[in-house]
């Protein structure tokens, strides 16, 4: 379990990281979201769907601290978390969420 400052650090940077990647005029079409629970932080996306005030989430990417290490995990086609051996286990937290949003394999934001 994540302790309350490390929690609060890394809710900061998400808060960061969302308003950078989704421009403010696309934010009712798209939204991410970030969600602590235990040692993992998961990023979704949602949209919104036929049905008024509702949204899809469709999981990107979940960070897990494991060891003192970030570990990477990518959702594979059973819908269920696979690690991701390309990205090395770090303890930087923003280097493994800078990693991410390079997605050299194209395993995280699928066009």
């Amino acid at each position: 379990m994540l302790d309350p400052f490390t929690v609060k650090r890394l809710a900061s940077i998400m808060d960061g990281y969302i308003e950078h990647k989704v421009p403010g005029d696309l934010r009712v079409s798209v939204r991410l979201r970030h969600e602590i629970v235990g040692n993992q932080l998961t990023l979704a996306e949602e949209r919104p769907t036929a049905k008024r005030n509702e949204w899809d989430r469709v999981d990107i990417v979940q960070f897990r601290l494991e060891s003192q290490k970030w570990k990477v995990y990518a959702k594979i086609e059973d819908n269920k978390w696979s690690f991701v051996e390309v990205i090395s286990p770090s303890e930087d937290f923003e280097q493994q969420l800078e990693w991410v949003e390079m997605d050299q394999e194209g395993l995280f934001w699928k066009s």
